[in-house]
């Protein structure tokens, strides 16, 4: 079979590789489609610290069962499965109270192991998911991503008409922002790229304010009556966004990190404090994520192929990628078909 290893940064190549083998608590699977993350674009370029090369990178999977192991059950030959990525070890602390997401020795396939972008793959089934519905690959593709928008999301206990500023308009802004309107809150979006203001605009009807206009703190006046945001959702990873994302929660606000910066963040604490905001960090997402994904697509209420702008081919797949991450390519999600 053939797996597609990223040597090194922007560097490519097809390599020749046995068949796996389905051990007894594992299941092997034919994959159909692979999503490309930002994680997998800060690899790409070489920016990824988590990252060692070379990889077989791609978390974003969906496959059809080929074999299941002796001791396996609730998985048949020919089943449609998506992959949860998280490899946590089981009996950390974390994972005893039921946070495999933040696992003390947490790993990812794609990232710390060989992921997805091979013909054949196979992991325990305890991070298959049988999907009925949506049926099409790049659709169960991208339920990962939409994953950690329903993980991040969930720790706001948001209520209907709750207004939500969601900073970042990429796949995984979109991802929280869709999540936010599936409780009924009235969201709005900021993205300093054009491109991505027009795309969310165009798909999903949301209103993106660009953060760099002359009338930013004028339309953030109009769009929150006045009053600020009830949850500030922040996705962008930028410190210069995450110091100063608190300034437009409301009183007793709520702020919530879901891109990782890499330094220190500073805050005007007394001015900060004086809100009395509630902070939270995300990470991942766990198999109750997944299921609610799939019981709002199921419900006509997720449409996750939407987000999807540009396909490949695996055979065309390591030229392709490399186009995909470029600045201006135009790509706001892509997906590899085998």
């Amino acid at each position: 079979m053939k797996a597609l290893v990223l040597e090194s940064a922007n560097r490519f190549r097809y390599e020749e590789r046995p068949m796996p083998v389905c051990g007894q608590e594992d299941v092997l699977v034919k994959v159909d489609a692979v999503c490309i993350c930002g994680s997998d674009v800060h690899a790409i370029a070489g920016r990824s610290p988590l990252f060692t090369y070379p990889r077989v990178i791609g978390h974003e999977v969906a496959a059809t069962v080929q074999e299941v192991g002796r001791h396996v059950s609730g998985f048949v030959s020919g089943d449609r499965v998506c992959l949860m990525p998280c490899i946590s070890c089981g009996h950390c602390h974390a994972c005893r109270k039921g946070h495999t997401n933040c696992c003390s020795s947490l790993r990812l396939y794609g990232v710390q192991t060989d992921g997805g972008l091979q013909e054949y793959f196979t992991a325990p089934a305890s991070n298959w998911l049988k999907v009925s519905n949506p049926n099409q690959p790049a659709q169960i593709a991208m339920i990962e991503p939409l994953t950690i928008g329903a993980h991040a999301v969930a720790k706001l206990d948001l209520e209907p008409e709750d207004r939500v500023l969601v900073i970042g308009a990429g796949p995984i802004g979109v991802s929280c922002a869709l999540n936010a309107k599936s409780y009924g809150a009235r969201v709005t979006l900021a993205d300093t790229s054009s491109e991505r203001r027009i795309f969310v605009t165009d798909c999903f009807g949301f209103t993106v304010m660009d953060p760099l206009s002359e009338d930013y703190a004028e339309k953030i006046e109009t769009y929150s009556k006045g009053e600020l945001f009830d949850a500030v959702i922040d996705t962008t990873a930028n410190k210069r966004s995450m110091d100063t994302a608190w300034r437009y929660a409301a009183q007793a606000g709520k702020i919530l990190f879901v891109g990782i910066s890499g330094g220190m963040l500073e805050i005007d604490e007394a001015k900060f404090h004086m809100k009395e905001p509630s902070l939270y960090v995300t990470r991942n997402s766990t198999r109750r994520d997944y299921e609610r994904i799939l019981e709002l697509c199921a419900a006509g209420k997720m449409r996750p192929a939407d987000l999807i702008t540009h396909s490949a081919t695996f055979a065309a797949a390591a030229e392709q990628i490399v186009r995909w991450v470029q600045p201006g390519s135009g790509v706001f999600k892509g997906v590899v078909l085998f």
